[in-house]
């Protein structure tokens, strides 16, 4: 078997548009996956001249169906800011 490429596009059932790209390896087996937001919605003009910290407290509010990865997001990216190496027990828990 060869290494092939699944597109799913639209995306049903989301707010907004969106579309998943999903690559199989030679064995079939999944290999990467991502979601693509197609959709410019505009939430990062409103976080513009704000506290970094104050993210992970307003991200989870702009969807009420992904809550969770938007407040994973934000606090992976505040990680990033302060260039911190979280513990594992924490890397774990918001798998």
């Amino acid at each position: 078997m060869t290494a092939r490429e699944i597109v799913i596009d639209p995306v049903t059932r989301v707010e907004g548009h969106g579309r998943i790209t999903i690559q199989l390896d030679e064995k079939g087996k999944v290999s990467n996956a991502r979601f693509h937001v197609t959709q410019f919605r505009g939430f990062e003009k409103f976080c513009e001249g704000r506290l970094f910290w104050e993210m992970p407290s307003i991200m989870p509010r702009i969807c009420g169906i992904c809550s969770i990865s938007h407040g994973l997001a934000s606090a992976k990216a505040c990680d990033a800011i302060l260039g911190v190496e979280i513990p594992d027990t924490a890397r774990k828990l918001r798998e």
